[in-house]
């Protein structure tokens, strides 16, 4: 059946793609023979070139050229899905949300073109300038209070009521940018405002996207040094949780700071939530077990 064709070729195409370039190659367009004979003889075409790519284990430096590389340049037909935004439906909106439904095309030999139509509905925020332009910030800063103790540094992070999940959460410092900014200029504006604190830019990522299969936010993660020895930053970091910055609805919302240790921070954010019952920010949650991990290989 189809099952055991799909094993047989992933097999076929991991034990080939090990051996070398030359044999990678050749192994697609065995593939491509073998398809056009399903679809000749049982009208199926399984499994697709494309699932086989990202399914089996290629060695990342045969991954320099996609499948679509690979494929005559005489075709310009795109090889995998594409949205045809001219087709775009707004359901509904608000000051800050617009709700969207998409239509995209999938390849599809039976039907006529070679394609077929899908939906898909999206959150867009009513300030993203395109598609490809940035939301936000989330900021990434660390406290370095002994340079020569990393047990003693710490990473600030926010807790803030969010109404969508009806809780707490633990953050790190975020925002939107202002039309008016780049995203180191947003970091350092929502940076103070959220915590009192003052930083410097070290780093700027790019952009990554927070929850691809509802929106098309994109955000930059920037990392901040704060320099402890500031008079601003020594008055601040003394109050605590404090912020006299807050206004508007972080205010209302209870938005606090908090420093948590950059060594066992998975631990003191499993500490949180057993204790408080804190919902915790799937990105702080990730570096965490990254760090976590990091943490176990150095011992």
């Amino acid at each position: 059946d189809n099952d055991d064709l799909g094993n047989s070729f992933s097999s076929f195409m991991i034990l080939t793609s090990r051996r070398s370039a030359n044999s990678y190659l050749a192994s697609c367009v065995v593939v491509f023979q073998l398809q056009a004979l399903l679809r000749c003889k049982f009208g199926c075409a399984y499994p697709s070139f494309a699932s086989l790519y990202h399914t089996t284990h290629f060695p990342q430096r045969y991954r320099s050229h996609p499948p679509s590389a690979i494929m005559s340049s005489a075709d310009s037909t795109p090889s995998g899905p594409n949205v045809d935004f001219t087709k775009t439906e707004t359901v509904g909106s608000t000051r800050w949300m617009r709700l969207e439904t998409l239509s995209y095309l999938v390849p599809d030999d039976a039907a006529e073109g070679g394609t077929s139509l899908r939906k898909w509905d999206r959150v867009v925020r009513t300030t993203k300038k395109s598609e490809d332009s940035i939301d936000a910030v989330v900021i990434l800063a660390i406290l370095k209070h002994d340079p020569d103790d990393p047990f003693k540094d710490e990473i600030v992070a926010v807790k803030q009521f969010r109404p969508p999940l009806d809780a707490y959460t633990i953050e790190l410092p975020a925002g939107l940018i202002d039309p008016d900014e780049d995203p180191a200029q947003a970091a350092k504006r929502e940076f103070k405002e959220e915590t009192g604190l003052v930083g410097e830019v070290i780093s700027v990522s790019p952009p990554s996207f927070l929850s691809p299969g509802l929106t098309n936010e994109s955000a930059c993660m920037v990392r901040l040094e704060v320099d402890m020895t500031l008079p601003e930053n020594k008055q601040n970091y003394s109050k605590g949780t404090e912020n006299d910055n807050l206004e508007g609805c972080e205010k209302d919302r209870g938005l606090e700071k908090l420093m948590l240790p950059r060594v066992g921070l998975l631990g003191a954010l499993h500490g949180l939530q057993q204790k408080d019952g804190v919902k915790i920010f799937a990105a702080l949650y990730s570096m965490a077990v990254g760090m976590s991990v990091g943490e176990g290989a150095q011992k």
